[in-house]
């Protein structure tokens, strides 16, 4: 079972709010440069105001909780991939163990999107490949887990050869071309699921004892 974390809200504040106030004063209180630091809505609220899809960007505890939820239980044994809102994918190592403090994480997620790997030297654990989306799923396809999609039981999903896509974002949908490139959307609970429950029921469906 292989999975992406789709249109992943993680990206450095773009370029037209860099010199926003705000996003000026956060970056100068941690002695960085704006262009290499991670959006957050909490810190760039006011900043993200004008910008295109806010809905869905500017939150990158989502993409932590859910590494946390796949890299720390011993019972996940597929791949992973990050999609980001500005279609970078990004591989993540199996043998990645992602920091738990959150300000250490964001750290780690500056200097991957500055720098295309973490750690600089040796075996990158994570690394923004040269592949779209298209790419990486051309030889197995996709499909979406969506509250909106058909209803399935979890476990019909679990040897299932497409790689299985979680959106990794706070608000909206997918965009028309990830929906474009699924094979189709199911839904694998009557309520609405946060990323992080949706992983948790998944993995936890597919345990084999």
């Amino acid at each position: 079972m292989d999975i992406i974390l789709l249109e992943s809200s993680l990206e450095l504040v773009p370029p037209e709010i860099r010199d926003h106030p705000s996003v000026v004063k956060n970056a100068e209180r941690q002695g960085k440069d704006p262009s290499h630091v991670l959006l957050d809505v909490s810190l760039h609220y006011h900043a993200m105001r004008n910008l295109p899809y806010k809905e869905k960007r500017g939150r990158p505890d989502i993409v932590h909780t859910a590494l946390l939820v796949t890299l720390t239980d011993p019972d996940f044994r597929g791949n992973l991939y990050i999609h980001t809102l500005d279609s970078k994918v990004i591989r993540v190592s199996r043998e990645m163990r992602p920091p738990k403090n959150y300000s250490r994480f964001v750290g780690l997620m500056e200097q991957l999107l500055v720098h295309g790997k973490v750690p600089l030297k040796g075996e990158p654990l994570m690394e923004i490949t040269s592949l779209s989306l298209s790419d990486l799923i051309r030889d197995r396809g996709l499909i979406l887990l969506d509250e909106r999609g058909t209803r399935i039981a979890r476990t019909t999903l679990c040897d299932r050869n497409e790689f299985i896509g979680i959106g990794a974002f706070p608000h909206g949908d997918f965009s028309i071309e990830t929906k474009t490139l699924s094979k189709g959307s199911f839904s694998i609970s009557q309520n609405v699921l946060e990323t992080q429950n949706v992983l948790c029921r998944l993995i936890s469906a597919c345990i084999h004892d």
